[in-house]
């Protein structure tokens, strides 16, 4: 039985309704904080089970009988702290279990990536990839093409792409590939012990955010790189939050270090065809 957390979340419910569509729904649970959001599941014969990062004690009754666990670890808005001591209750939880199997979702281009906010998942990987159980970690790109997207909505207001990103390249995947190759994986034999890179296919700059803006708005935008200071004071005279201007400033300088900017062939090659473009997986991001 595959275990997924994280199910009402979007990337789980992606996963869930890619297994859905190869494996009978008896033999999939799901492991949710709120179960009553999960009716939809629930209905079409997939058990669902209370299990909260929170509470270690729900996640045994979660994972029973679970032969792989997807530890769906993309609560990225959560404290590194809060977060380090959750996927360490998790990944112990499903090996208390039984489980033969953890597939652990990650950071993306998490060796070269200079953002100390993410620093554990380093540490979790590790705990996952020595738990005694088989293994493999899915590092995704998932919240990429949702913060580029941003970045191409602001500009068709204001007609001009303006950010501190440099000549920085990114490679967003879409969030439909990435929930595919996930499934894969959870459904398939042959990727135990291994570490995949799922990013898009190519790699876009903000010139290209640029013209998908342009073309979505009807009108030319053009890209105006900004220095950090420049976007902290525009930010601080909006009313943002300095410890989200501060989380922002450290995001578009991972960028320009070179982070998250070389696509990989991996999320191809587990989906066994050509990924979608990163700027389509932009394109396709409902816009906030």
């Amino acid at each position: 039985m595959i275990v997924v957390t994280g199910a009402n979340g979007p990337l789980g419910r992606l996963v869930i309704d890619h297994l859905l569509t190869r494996m009978p729904a008896g033999e999939l649970a799901v492991s949710v904080r709120d179960p009553a959001l999960a009716t939809r599941l629930s209905d079409q014969g997939v058990r669902v089970r209370h299990g909260d990062f929170d509470r270690p004690d729900t996640l045994r009754d979660a994972f029973a009988g679970a032969t792989t666990v997807l530890i769906n670890a993309t609560n990225y808005g959560t404290a590194s702290e809060t977060r380090a001591r959750q996927h360490a209750a998790t990944i112990d939880a499903a090996v208390t279990a039984g489980a033969d199997r953890i597939v652990f979702t990650s950071w993306q281009d998490l060796d070269r990536c200079p953002l100390d906010f993410v620093r554990d998942f380093a540490a979790a990987e590790k705990l996952v990839a020595t738990s005694g159980t088989g293994w493999t970690i899915l590092r995704t790109t998932y919240g990429m093409s949702a913060s580029l997207a941003r970045d191409v909505r602001s500009s068709m207001d204001t007609g001009t792409l303006t950010a501190p990103a440099g000549d920085a390249r990114a490679t967003p995947a879409a969030d439909t590939d990435l929930g595919e190759a996930t499934a894969n994986v959870l459904i398939e034999a042959g990727h135990d012990g291994r570490t995949y890179e799922l990013t898009g296919p190519d790699a876009i700059s903000w010139h290209d955010l640029a013209s998908l803006a342009g073309t979505l708005a009807g009108r030319e935008i053009r890209y105006r790189p900004t220095s950090d200071e420049e976007c902290r004071a525009q930010w601080t005279a909006a009313g943002w939050p300095p410890a989200v201007i501060d989380m922002l400033i450290a995001y578009y300088g991972a960028f320009r270090s070179g982070w998250a900017g070389t696509p990989s062939p991996d999320l191809a090659d587990l989906l066994r065809r050509p990924a979608i473009s990163s700027l389509d997986a932009v394109r396709q991001t409902p816009l906030p």
